[in-house]
């Protein structure tokens, strides 16, 4: 079941590519502009982490599509060291496109079933999106107690040794 979970995020996401793409939008390119329309004026560091990505490599990304005309950098009122990033009225039409890209690839996607079946898969999705997260969490967890254990814990092979009396 998971590696079918899998096959189909990666067929879903090389569909939208490609549908993209044919608009000149790069995934770099499209992903950018999409996290800076869900979070208008947020930091290159926020963005960073939202496309898992360095934040290095956000900036490089941000210069492009600044120079491109679809971003602006803006000061950041309360932080003068700070710039928070904008969607430039250019942005809107791919914006536009990108949402048009997206319906015809759900559509095909879910073609043929119903929307109970929707609502069930959405409601399943969650359930399992919450899982994960729940695991994620208490795996954090445990790796932070076994850090502080270890941390807390002689190495056996120093113990006893000349060097530490």
């Amino acid at each position: 079941m998971g590696a079918k979970l899998t096959v189909l995020s990666r067929q879903l996401w090389l569909n939208f590519d490609q549908g993209v793409e044919r608009a000149g939008l790069t995934r770099a390119k499209w992903s950018l502009i999409a996290a800076v329309a869900r979070a208008p004026g947020t930091t290159q560091r926020v963005i960073a982490t939202m496309l898992q990505v360095t934040e290095v490599t956000a900036g490089r990304m941000i210069d492009r599509l600044c120079a491109d005309g679809y971003l602006e950098r803006r000061e950041d009122p309360q932080d003068r060291r700070a710039y928070r990033v904008h969607l430039t009225p250019a942005a809107r039409p791919v914006l536009d496109q990108m949402s048009q890209t997206a319906t015809i690839h759900t559509n095909a996607a879910f073609a043929g079933l119903e929307e109970e079946d929707l609502a069930k898969l959405e409601d399943i999705l969650e359930i399992m999106s919450k899982n994960i997260a729940m695991f994620n969490q208490r795996m954090n967890q445990k790796n932070a107690r076994a850090v502080r254990e270890s941390a807390n814990s002689e190495p056996e092979q120093l113990r006893g040794s000349p060097a530490l009396k």
